[in-house]
């Protein structure tokens, strides 16, 4: 009887355990399926990398003279499509879930589908890498990186501190944490250079003047980061033909207690000193280097137009 029972027993195990081997095979084969057979829950065909295929070996031209498309995403998120069709995605917000922070936006980032995902620092309002469906996550790219008729040049620099706060000898050059570094990307495409600041400083390594003065678009975290005297020095040094504000409020999207500014103020001041302000009527901005041959200074001021629903 015994023998009987313990016979029964490890017929059980070794049943539980083939059962057991089967399911792990079979969720190993179904993951491992190639992605272009795999299917959405909408029945399109998988977001997968054989458009990049086609681009890489086409390659491009980023100096050509194209419509390069911009939309707004809000805070520093912006989506830049080339003229080819490769779009490159900045800084993609969240809120902060370690609880140092209260809720800064009101809904979370969409699932937007980019080529590229591009990230200037490692704080929440500008990293949610994995909300976005990007085939490629270029996260604090530092150096050159070029597919088909684009070239990002990610600029290395340090995130604005303040030199009189209490933790400044942690956060504050020389000796400032990882999360306090910050890259200048310089989006290359359609004939136009367009720098995004990310949280940068406002006087960033020297050596960098070459690739910031004179550029076509800066993307500027006026009134949030920057304060109104420190933004319009940036401009003034190295003056692009337009600027975008960036990392504002943004009614019905910023929370409150975020403590993020509006730009509002800015905006209007610039108006009164008769600078050539665009105010845009939706989330979506076409521009080209014929556009902004005449342009000096020239603000495009997306406001609470997003491109988040």
């Amino acid at each position: 009887m015994i023998e009987s029972r313990m016979s029964l027993r490890a017929d059980m195990r070794v049943g539980m355990l083939v059962a057991v081997v089967s399911i792990v095979l079979l969720s190993s084969s179904v993951g491992a399926l190639p992605q272009q057979t795999q299917k959405s829950s909408n029945n399109k065909p998988a977001w997968n990398d054989n458009s990049l295929i086609e681009i890489q070996k086409r390659g491009g031209d980023p100096a050509r003279a194209g419509d390069v498309r911009i939309e707004f995403y809000g805070h520093d998120a912006f989506k830049i499509t080339s003229p080819d069709g490769v779009s490159v995605l900045t800084d993609p917000w969240r809120n902060d879930t370690s609880g140092a922070f209260p809720k800064w936006f009101m809904r979370e980032f969409p699932a937007v589908q980019v080529d590229i995902v591009l990230s200037t620092h490692a704080h929440f309002d500008h990293d949610a890498m994995e909300r976005a469906r990007g085939l490629m996550m270029l996260e604090r790219l530092m150096g050159v990186y070029k597919l088909g008729d684009v070239e990002i040049v990610g600029l290395a620099d340090k995130h604005k501190c303040d030199p009189s706060a209490a933790d400044s000898a942690e956060n504050c050059p020389p000796n400032n944490v990882m999360s306090m570094d910050n890259a200048i990307e310089v989006i290359q495409t359609g004939g136009l250079r367009i720098a995004v600041w990310g949280d940068n400083r406002a006087t960033p390594e020297a050596a960098w003047d070459r690739y910031l003065k004179n550029v076509d678009v800066l993307v500027l975290p006026v009134e949030a980061v920057l304060t109104r005297a420190e933004a319009e020095a940036v401009i003034e040094k190295y003056d692009p033909k337009a600027v975008i504000p960036a990392h504002y409020f943004v009614r019905g999207l910023t929370t409150k207690v975020s403590g993020v500014e509006s730009v509002d103020g800015w905006v209007d001041e610039q108006e009164k000193r008769h600078v050539d302000v665009h105010r845009l009527e939706s989330a979506e901005l076409t521009l080209s280097a014929e556009a902004l041959k005449d342009a000096h200074h020239r603000i495009y001021y997306f406001g609470d137009h997003v491109s988040v629903k």
